[in-house]
Order: C-alpha cells, then structure tokens, then sequence
C-alpha cells in the first residue's frame, strides 16, 4: 500500500450544513480529495486508514481549492473492533435522502440534495480494504453519480490504445465474461457491469468503479482457473465468483478511457456473429431507456444526463447478433474492431 499523504488542516465551513456541525467537523481532523468514477470526493474523518484505503483504490486530487463534487464526514468508533462479516448491506430511500447499512456500527446517510455524506463506522471495517472494494466504494459511487453530475450507463467496458469499447447488454447475455474474454486478448479491463461517464467540455470520460469482476458459476467451464476458486453469494443474494481480474488472471488494468465503440449484444442462431451499424438516434434511445429513477430534487440532472448520452451516442455503434462462447466472440471483436 502506497504511504498516505493526508491534509490536516481543520475544515472550516460547508455550506448548508447546520451550526451543531461544526464540532463534529472539528473531530475529523483528516481530509483527503480523491477521483472516484469522475467525480471529486473529499473526505472528512478522524481515521488515517480511510485515506490509506482511499489512496490504494483511487486517484488522489491535489487542489483543494476548487470545491468538491461530494463531501464525506466519516466518524470512526475505534472501540468497535469486530465486524459481522455475514452481514447483508440494505439501502433504504426517502427522496433526497438514502440511507446505507453494512451491519452493527457501520451506517451512512446520503444527502443528495446537497451533495454530502454523514457516516459513522467501526475500526474493523475503516480497515477492511476488501470490503471497502468490494461493497462500500461501489455502492457509494452508484447512489451519488446523478447528484455529482456522473452518468451511470450499464455496460462492461473494455479499453485498446486509450479507446474504450462499450458492450450494453440485458442481464445474462454475457457482458462480464466478454469483457473477461477481451481484456485476454489485447485489451485492458474497466468495468463488467456498470460504466460512469462523465463530460467536460464535450469530451466524455468513461470511468471504472473499485467493484469486482462478477461471473456467474457456468464462467468456469470457459475459464479453467475458477475450478480452483469458491463461488460465494454477492450482493443482490446470487452466487457468483467475485474476483480481481488482475490478480486471478493476470490481465491489465485501467481506471478510465475515452469511448470509441458501443456494442449491443444480441443473443441469436447465426452460424457466425453479424455486425449492423446502428444510428445514433436510436443508441440514445436505447441507452436513455436504461437510466435509473432520479428523486425530484435532482431531477434536473436528467437533462445533463440525456446531453451525456447524446454525445456517447456519436460513437461507432453497432449492434451484435451471436451464438459463440466468450473467446471465439471475443477474436471476432477484436478482430472487428481493428479494422473499423
């Protein structure tokens, strides 16, 4: 893990935050900023580990001038030294607020509206990097994307050359051992299931999140080295292999691209994969149709949403019809890709 580097000045004022803050503020004496799926978070805590665990999993942001897209104050009771590992998160939404629990002394609430955090945790899980990975940093980065500005769009997301191909598919058509399939043929892993988009100045930058690759039991008979792994149950309660795609299988990594190619992938009985180029109007259409439910009180983001989407949709869209396995579909890919 890399050595920490923290500011430690004293947070001085946030806006809108009641005067009763401003002693929990001076409690949490650290702050961090951190690039997290596009978005700048800055982290107010009382824990160095938070900002070691932030470091190893994110970029860290050197202005602190300018202000952050979301602010963190992350209390740590040090006296709750154990976790409840077999504890299942649940999320509950009123409006703008969204409240998370990940198990006794473990709780975060999410002020949408004003872009801002609140949380109090356990010294067990400020320390468990894995389970920061794994479920805190994903679920964050889904909950707040639309009040930061960051679109969500579901698609595995692969990356050649700084140019990112995009694969959209419904659930169980195959993106995560496609995008698995192709970061073992030439090209970097970003993403399996959720890609976050963000846009400055019209130019689009897809971004990754800390969450693990996921496949389902049936990927081991196309990728021999899960036999040795134990599928377990994920979040939503299914059972799934959860894996670092780098550790397990060697493939490289990145954390953000810029999109070049969008694929939709269609389940068919063609004897080999066919490409039919697809306008832009309807990859809008399509992957407008997939955009989650906003609160009212963010719900103007939809419209910077939509412009989002709008400028994806430029990309070479295409749309896929296959009956092949993972690997045999991604050589046709890569091979389609090369040429176009």
């Amino acid at each position: 893990m890399q050595k920490t580097r923290v500011y430690s000045r004293r947070i001085k004022s946030y806006d809108k935050l009641p005067p009763a803050d401003e002693g929990t503020t001076a409690s949490l004496p650290l702050v961090g900023r951190f690039m997290v799926t596009g978005a700048t978070w800055e982290i107010a805590t009382n824990a160095g580990e938070i900002l070691s665990i932030m470091e190893n999993l994110s970029q860290r942001v050197e202005n602190e001038f300018l202000a952050p897209d979301l602010t963190l104050f992350l209390r740590v009771d040090f006296a709750l030294t154990n976790r409840d590992s077999g504890f299942r998160p649940y999320f509950r939404a009123l409006d703008h607020l969204y409240y998370a629990n990940y198990g006794p002394g473990d709780s975060m609430l999410v002020d949408q509206r004003n872009r801002r955090v609140v949380g109090s945790m356990s010294a067990a899980t400020a320390r468990d990097l894995n389970y920061w990975k794994r479920v805190i940093l994903p679920s964050m980065a889904g909950i707040t994307s639309a009040c930061v500005g960051i679109t969500p769009i579901h698609c595995a997301c692969v990356v050649k050359d700084r140019s990112g191909l995009l694969i959209y598919g419904q659930s169980g058509s195959g993106k995560s051992t496609l995008a698995l399939s192709l970061s073992l043929n030439g090209f970097c892993y970003l993403s399996d299931d959720c890609t976050y988009v963000s846009a400055s100045e019209k130019r689009l930058q897809c971004w990754g999140s800390s969450a693990p690759l996921k496949l389902i039991p049936d990927a081991a008979k196309y990728f021999p080295k899960l036999a040795d792994l134990d599928p377990g149950e994920s979040l939503n309660g299914e059972l799934a292999y959860e894996i670092d795609p780098t550790a397990v299988f060697g493939v490289a990594q990145t954390s953000d691209c810029e999109p070049r190619w969008i694929i939709f992938i269609e389940r068919s009985r063609q004897s080999k994969p066919t490409f039919h180029k697809i306008s832009c109007a309807e990859t809008a259409d399509r992957l407008a149709s997939d955009l989650e439910h906003l609160p009212p009180c963010i719900s103007e983001q939809r419209d910077r949403q939509l412009a989002v989407i709008d400028l994806l949709a430029q990309c070479e869209n295409w749309v896929l019809r296959h009956s092949f396995p993972p690997e045999a579909l991604a050589h046709a890919i890569s091979q389609f890709c090369g040429n176009n």
